[in-house]
Parts: C-alpha cells; structure tokens; sequence
C-alpha cells in the first residue's frame, strides 16, 4: 500500500458549494469538467455583481 498525498484544491468551500449547486439546479453533473467550467464562470460573474 502506498501513502497518498492529497492536494487542497485551489476552491474555497463557498465557491465549492455554489457551483456544485448551480450544476444541479440545472440538471447538470458537478463532476464533469466542462459543467464545472461553466458553474464557476457563473460564480465569477456573480460574485463580481455582489462586491
């Protein structure tokens, strides 16, 4: 058996969160690359909106 390393990933918990709920909401899975591309892009907007 060998020890793996996991590596944070580059997301905040918020963010992490609001685009696996908006892949969701819309049907989509969180898992895939391209959802999570177009999820994030979201975030981005919406958080630029909110600040």
């Amino acid at each position: 058996m060998t020890n793996q390393t996991i590596e944070p990933t580059p997301f905040d918990d918020a963010q992490f969160l609001w685009c696996t709920n908006w892949c969701e909401a819309k049907g989509l899975s969180p898992y895939d690359a391209a959802n999570w591309a177009a999820a994030k892009a979201e975030y981005l907007k919406f958080s630029k909106e909110v600040s």
